[in-house]
């Protein structure tokens, strides 16, 4: 018995953000002290290395559940089931549900929970949980539900990444211009065919890495507040870059596959630069530095920004569905998910279509 996308589905915010709305702010060093270039210089530097042009905010009088709902219901219409056929629901996300004017998270009732009732599902013999994982979060919970269905203990689960991080940007650090929301879900399902899940591997390492993503105060001394997302970009940088290939590897070697093999690789999607580096670095984990497989890595960053565990079943959604001009996915194509974010944790998994 093995697990296969049986349907997927997405959710985008209306409200476009386009980088010429942070020309206006000021922005500070972590030290706290004033960036010594203007403000628009910084802003082009920073889409001339992350190819980030503009992203997508939820409105400020909305909580983060008809987001989750939206993308949910689609991918259930997606694969012709109700609510109720449902053995499982499981929501990766950051923070909970951020509820307008309060400044901080809420976590309880737990996001999965939400996304029960508001599909107005009543079975009570279904799990619904949450996973915090940083942006690796759905693929991670994309392994537990193949887990769950490999063990006879469900049939159908769906699996949901969640990003409302603009409720956790400090407008004073550049960095902050990366993050963005969104959601994607998808529906896992049991098959007794070739298609599904082929391998998967997973590293947490949590040591000297582990503040490399976390949550602090405003870079501006003057700056209320305590729960802004920060990184220290360099470190994020070198240590998705040097383990985010060997994973990969790792995956692929389990199913006796080889970068060659692979169609489509659907990366996390937080640096266009940071992804260019990996895609050299994973060819030269199987020493093919003569490969060139830049035409097989979607970008959904440029539009999107770094959405976090909604980036990859967005991206996945928007190729299946015909939204990505230049990609399709065909029956047999073999693709690799892989992403990287805080903790630090990364994954991948080796799928075929």
């Amino acid at each position: 018995m093995n697990s296969y996308i049986s349907g997927t589905g997405s959710a985008l915010p209306s409200n476009v953000v386009a980088n010429s709305a942070f020309e206006y702010l000021q922005f500070y060093n972590k030290d706290g002290s004033l960036f010594d270039k203007p403000s628009n210089l910084v802003v082009k530097k920073l889409e001339s290395i992350t190819g980030i042009r503009e992203r997508r905010y939820i409105s400020e009088d909305e909580d983060s559940v008809p987001l989750m709902v939206e993308a949910a219901q689609a991918a259930l219409n997606d694969a012709g089931l109700e609510g109720n056929d449902l053995d499982g629901i499981i929501v990766a996300h950051n923070a909970g549900n951020m509820v307008p004017g309060i400044s901080s998270y809420h976590p309880v009732p737990n996001l999965a929970a939400h996304l029960k009732h508001g599909l107005g599902i009543g079975s009570h013999e279904m799990f619904a949980y949450d996973i915090l994982f940083g942006c690796p979060g759905w693929l991670q919970a994309f392994i537990q539900a193949h887990q769950a269905i490999r063990n006879g203990d469900a049939k159908h689960v769906l699996i949901v990444g969640l990003e409302v991080a603009s409720r956790m940007l400090d407008p004073h650090d550049v960095d902050s211009m990366i993050f963005a929301d969104g959601c994607g879900a998808t529906i896992i399902s049991t098959t007794e065919s070739d298609m599904g899940v082929k391998a998967y591997h997973t590293f947490s390492h949590a040591q000297a890495d582990l503040m490399n993503i976390y949550l602090s105060g405003s870079n501006n001394p003057g700056c209320p507040g305590d729960t802004y997302v920060k990184m220290n970009g360099r470190e994020v940088y070198k240590y998705a870059t040097t383990y985010l290939p060997q994973v990969i590897k790792k995956s692929l070697d389990k199913c006796n596959k080889s970068i060659a093999d692979v169609d489509l690789f659907l990366f996390h999607q937080a640096n266009e630069k940071m992804l260019e580096a990996i895609a050299n670095r994973v060819a030269e984990e199987f020493d093919r530095k003569d490969l060139d497989f830049s035409d097989k890595i979607p970008l959904t960053i440029h539009t999107l920004g770094n959405t976090s565990v909604a980036t990859i079943p967005t991206m996945m959604d928007f190729i299946r569905k015909g939204k990505m001009e230049d990609y399709n996915i065909k029956k047999g194509d073999l693709v690799v998910f892989a992403s990287v974010g805080a903790g630090m944790h990364c994954n991948a998994m080796v799928y075929q279509f």
